[in-house]
């Protein structure tokens, strides 16, 4: 049963014939209606700091909720951003090795090629040599048979100055 201030002012006690002091009881009841009156203050205004306490509470539970939901989702972005980044990567890797295959492998066709060009212009200079020097015979040949007929033709020209005289 709940009693307030009022209802102990308002109380009236009844009276007897070896009852209770008068006066007494009256101070005693305003001093309970006091202390209840008091404790009435003292427990809304407790009721009240506790309801503010509450409230903020909740703000602070709403706002630690936002920011775990912030957290991860910002963990969760910053993991994608690494996969995201390590794919980029791994595409990056295979692409540069795609195209180190290919520059080797053109490389090597190119060196074929060279060393194909430079057998054949080898082969060319040899065969060019050896013509030159078959040109070189057959024309040092020739002269030397020039030479011999020359001579030859010196020798009867003398003989025949010989007999012309």
């Amino acid at each position: 049963m709940k009693i307030t201030a009022l209802e102990i002012r308002s109380h009236q006690i009844k009276k007897s014939i070896r009852g209770y002091d008068v006066r007494e009881t009256d101070s005693i009841l305003e001093m309970a209606a006091d202390a209840i009156e008091e404790a009435t203050r003292e427990t809304n205004r407790l009721e009240d700091k506790l309801r503010e306490a509450s409230e903020r509470l909740a703000e602070h539970m709403a706002n630690e909720n936002i920011l775990k939901e912030t957290i991860t989702s910002a963990q969760r972005m910053v993991e994608d951003l690494k996969n995201n980044a390590k794919k980029e990567a791994e595409l990056i890797v295979a692409e540069a090795r795609l195209q180190g295959d290919e520059i080797v492998r053109q490389a090597h066709s190119r060196a074929t090629q060279v060393q194909e060009e430079i057998h054949r212009l080898k082969k060319q200079r040899i065969e060019l040599e050896t013509k030159i020097k078959a040109l070189i015979d057959y024309h040092s040949t020739t002269l030397l048979m020039e030479e011999d007929d020359a001579r030859r033709a010196d020798e009867e020209s003398e003989k025949l100055k010989f007999f012309s005289k």
